[in-house]
């Protein structure tokens, strides 16, 4: 028998002995789940790069770089007060700050991210001046893709390298887009193109990226509840997955040109069917400087004030008549030549991959409402905003026509005291809330027509606002709700109609002058502080 000392250090050897075998087990077991993980990734990649040239891979690592973007500069907000004396200095600080880490983000990432960050720059009346001047080097700087990639595109589009097919090809980009770069070639008959070839692996990251994008957004919305984009980009899918699609950008190209022909100051370039496919397009070469470019539009002793009444001319047309409209006239994509027929301003519209259908239905209740807000005919305002399927006729308007239909209170105060700052300073915050509530009741056909007008703001903006924008669209507007009218008494309408407007318009543009000489005034004479000439500027500037 065994005493029950015994017993009890037997067990306690055996308990230890298997304890020992359990330990090395576990072990073993780590060792190979190890093995097994680090092989799978292996396998992965190895995978992903003979089958999909990394494409896997590389929306990993954009996802992940993107992240860390988007965490960096949320901090860098989280961490500021509004308590803090120099809370104001500071904020602007972060804006540059997080603007830079955008841009670095974009040009990194390439493809999708730089369409996207290029559409930020152009509503400079909603986000700060050191966002939307940062990322407006968008325009030009991408990052250039190699020698082989190029080739490979047309080796699989043509089945010969470009200089196979062109007399001669010059690899060195002479613009580079968000989803293609251009290049300048010469066909065998010696005639110059410029030939836009996408990135060879484009259509297989756009999809991944358009996801990451969308699902960056919506987190971004879960820290910020201002932060309101991302059903855009939801809404807008559709479209951008057709810009992939040179065939298409041609078509639009061929279209614009025919819907554009009764404006002589308009030039959109040939298209060369023989030497486009869906990755490659290939057009008329023209040489022309971009719209920002304003010295070399003097060196041409062009106006700034014809070309911007031209640009405005330009896209009135496309909304209120053709209802065919270019959803991303940026100034990169509008160059300016003196006219080789006139010897005047000519604008040459390029980039045709982004358009919008505007139909009668939309236009025409649409031009009606433009002319019903310079009329100041809320009646009429509120009738043509309900065909449009809009519920708040006055957002609307200023949305349209960025600047603010009703004053505070309906009156002019002789000495601007703290709660009209603080009023002006409320609706100058409020302009974002504003156009994101306004821009999801409109017809979905309509936010590109938003962004084009915002985008052709943007370039009036730039050139000093020589031109009034909303009178020139406001003319062509009227002209196409009054142009069926073939009768002696329809003429005479539209005589009186046109009367009326010319008076109207000029009482409007009066009142907004006298209002910012107003707030001008009493800012010099120390009636108020220097801040309400920036709000005013914020609130009235975008016209």
């Amino acid at each position: 028998m065994f005493s029950l000392r015994q017993v009890l250090m037997k067990s306690l050897r055996n308990l230890r002995l298997l304890t020992n075998t359990n330990v090395k087990a576990v072990r073993v077991h780590r060792h190979y789940i190890r093995a097994i993980l680090i092989s799978s990734f292996a396998g992965f990649v190895a995978y992903d790069g003979v089958f999909n040239e990394f494409t896997y891979c590389g929306a990993c690592k954009r996802f992940l770089r993107s992240l860390k973007t988007a965490a960096l500069i949320s901090i860098d907000y989280v961490l500021l007060s509004e308590c803090d004396p120099s809370y104001e200095s500071k904020l602007k600080n972060v804006h540059q700050r997080s603007a830079n880490r955008l841009l670095e983000a974009c040009l990194l990432n390439g493809g999708l991210y730089i369409k996207v960050g290029q559409g930020f720059a152009a509503i400079n009346h909603i986000l700060p001046e050191e966002y939307t001047s940062t990322l407006s080097n968008l325009q030009d700087k991408c990052l250039p893709t190699s020698q082989a990639d190029i080739q490979k595109v047309f080796i699989k589009d043509f089945g010969h390298k470009p200089e196979e097919l062109f007399k001669e090809f010059d690899y060195k980009p002479k613009a580079a887009a968000s989803i293609a770069q251009v290049f300048k070639a010469k066909l065998e008959n010696g005639q110059e193109v410029a030939v836009k070839v996408q990135y060879n692996d484009l259509q297989k990251r756009f999809i991944s990226d358009l996801t990451t994008i969308i699902v960056l957004h919506d987190i971004v919305e879960l820290f910020f509840k201002d932060y309101n984009f991302g059903w855009i980009l939801r809404d807008v899918r559709n479209n951008l997955v057709q810009e992939l699609n040179f065939v298409n950008e041609a078509k639009n190209a061929e279209r614009c040109a025919k819907d554009l022909r009764i404006l002589n100051f308009v030039y959109v370039p040939k298209v060369y069917w023989t030497h486009t496919t869906q990755r490659v397009l290939t057009v008329e070469w023209i040489d022309g400087c971009k719209m920002n470019d304003l010295q070399s539009i003097k060196n041409m002793r062009l106006q700034i004030k014809d070309v911007d009444r031209k640009l405005f001319q330009l896209f009135a047309e496309q909304i209120f008549n053709s209802g065919f409209v270019h959803a991303d006239p940026h100034a990169s994509n509008i160059l300016v030549r003196k006219s080789p027929r006139t010897g005047k301003a000519e604008l040459v519209l390029l980039d045709h991959g982004l358009y919008e259908e505007l139909p009668a239905a939309v236009r025409k209740p649409l031009c009606e409402f433009w002319e019903a807000t310079v009329l100041n005919d809320e009646h009429r305002m509120f009738k043509t905003a309900r065909q449009l399927g809009i519920n708040d006729y006055m957002k609307f308007a200023e949305v349209l026509f960025q600047y603010p239909i009703r004053t505070h209170g309906g009156r002019m105060p002789t000495r601007l005291n703290a709660d009209d700052i603080q009023y002006m300073q409320k609706v100058a915050k409020q302009n974002f809330d504003l156009i994101m509530s306004t821009l999801k009741e409109m017809p979905r056909n309509m936010l590109f027509v938003i962004r084009n007008l915002n985008t052709v703001r943007a370039i009036g903006r730039m050139h000093g606002d020589v031109v009034d924008r909303p009178r020139v669209m406001a003319l062509y507007a009227q002209h196409y709700i009054y142009k069926k009218y073939n009768s002696l008494q329809g003429f005479f309408l539209w005589l009186f109609r046109r009367l009326y407007f010319e008076y109207s318009f000029l009482s409007f543009t009066l009142k907004r002058s006298c209002l910012n000489l107003y707030f001008y005034t009493l800012y010099k004479l120390g009636r108020a502080p220097e801040t309400a000439t920036t709000i005013l500027r914020d609130l009235t500037g975008a016209t």
